[in-house]
């Protein structure tokens, strides 16, 4: 291939590498292996359409047997989760595999949760980690999502909340456990911003529901008029 004349060698190969990448390492789907279109499309469609939908009507059931959980307008996920399946695949590539791109593609893939929302004034808030946290990992794995689901929502992400302190893991702890940990851990930063608004609430896993109900009663105290809890998997505890 002859390079232009009027472009470097060195800045031809950087504006080409990612073509060149991934003609040498085509992206494949986490699922099957097969290929997908681009890095940042975790599955392909065959992969999509094998996976598991919980009913919203189980996700609230879930999440309402919590203190807090009776005042959500709704609560919904994407794909059940599935222990060692392709479903955890794909959230630990995107917990841990430093892949934003990908994240976004998925919040934007949750819009099928939302078929009859439309730019209502609604905003989309994702679940925030502590800095401490934000800072080992670099980015926010929720609030990937929730980029990716504003714009197919056609409204807006809003950092509304933060965390008012750090909180243990919650993988090995028990549901009443989960709760004491999350208790009054989040707050709203500008609560007269949000009053009357319907909020999205977003986060990767649902597993008890303790860490969203905290994160909903925050909103509440800033006067929202609904909050509607999106994740990208559901599992059952």
């Amino acid at each position: 291939m002859r390079l232009p004349s009027s472009l470097p060698p060195l800045r031809w190969l950087q504006r080409h590498a990612a073509g060149l990448l991934r003609l040498l390492y085509p992206p494949q789907c986490l699922g099957c292996g097969a290929a997908v279109p681009e890095v940042h499309v975790p599955l392909c469609a065959s992969c999509v359409r094998r996976l598991e939908r919980p009913a919203p009507a189980t996700v609230l059931d879930h999440i309402r047997r919590l203190s807090g959980g009776e005042r959500l307008a709704s609560a919904q996920a994407l794909w059940a989760f599935d222990t060692g399946g392709v479903v955890q695949r794909v959230q630990h590539s995107l917990k841990y595999g430093n892949r934003p791109a990908q994240g976004r593609t998925l919040g934007r893939w949750m819009r099928h949760l939302f078929p009859t929302a439309h730019a209502d004034g609604g905003l989309v808030v994702p679940i925030p980690l502590h800095r401490t946290r934000h800072l080992e990992r670099g980015y926010n794995q929720s609030a990937l999502l929730a980029e990716g689901l504003a714009d197919a929502l056609g409204t807006s992400v809003r950092s509304a909340l933060h965390r008012t302190r750090a909180t243990a893991s919650q993988t090995r702890l028990s549901r009443k456990q989960r709760q004491a940990n999350v208790a009054d851990a989040f707050a709203v930063r500008v609560p007269e911003a949000l009053s009357g608004a319907t909020v999205y609430l977003i986060d990767d896993v649902l597993t008890t529901g303790a860490t969203l109900t905290a994160a909903a009663a925050a909103l509440h105290e800033a006067d929202v008029a609904a909050v509607h809890v999106a994740t990208l998997a559901f599992a059952r505890s």
